[in-house]
């Protein structure tokens, strides 16, 4: 989970009102007493092109997985998604972010040929069994 004072320092580089930043930054402080594991998802490829709303796959997921979470938009796109458990935080963060382990592509062995193309033809017709 992200670390609150690493997220106040993203917003207050990126946000040019100071006026703006330290409000933000407070709305952050108020969103973590809340919600214990908290997840800065700017960055994440959740958004739509405008990074004003979640993908349907990513809306489709949460309520499959019935995780308890909540959504917090920043006005310039992105946000914070704020989780119960570290559990539902740690499965978010495998699922979607680009920082999860990555999964190892598993190569799968041809299953045994009974037919081949027919070399004159252009079908597929199978092997003449027991043919000498």
């Amino acid at each position: 989970m992200t670390d609150l004072d690493e997220m106040k320092n993203v917003i207050v580089a990126t946000v040019r009102d100071e006026e703006l930043a330290s409000s933000a930054c407070s709305e952050i402080d108020g969103y973590a007493r809340l919600w214990p594991f908290v997840l800065m998802v700017n960055d994440w490829d959740l958004w739509n092109r405008g990074k004003s709303a979640l993908r349907p796959e990513v809306l489709c997921w949460l309520e499959e997985t019935g995780v308890s979470y909540d959504l917090h938009l920043f006005r310039s796109g992105g946000g914070l998604f704020g989780f119960k458990t570290r559990h539902e935080a740690a499965q978010f963060t495998l699922k979607w972010s680009r920082k999860g382990p990555a999964m190892p592509v598993q190569a799968m062995p041809a299953p045994a040929q009974s037919w081949n193309p027919h070399p004159l033809k252009s079908t597929f017709e199978p092997p003449y069994l027991g043919a000498a």
